[in-house]
């Protein structure tokens, strides 16, 4: 099985039920691909994670698909 590290995390590429995604990931890319989820390191306002985000084909974050559209 592939690989892809985010935010220092492991996540399996193709996986849609991914053991190291935050809750609601891996969700679907346009691309076709999983869009993978780890805790960011900066909490936001609240002290919630910011969930640093990346597709497993494409390699856009949600912030660079959000801006694409």
């Amino acid at each position: 099985m592939q690989l892809l590290m985010i935010a220092e995390q492991t996540h399996h590429i193709g996986d849609s039920q991914c053991p190291s995604c935050l809750e609601e990931y891996p969700e679907p890319c346009v691309c076709g691909g999983l869009v993978h989820a780890s805790a960011g390191e900066e909490p936001d306002m609240d002290g919630s994670p910011v969930p640093t985000t990346q597709c497993d084909q494409c390699g856009r974050s949600e912030e660079e698909l959000a801006e694409a559209r």
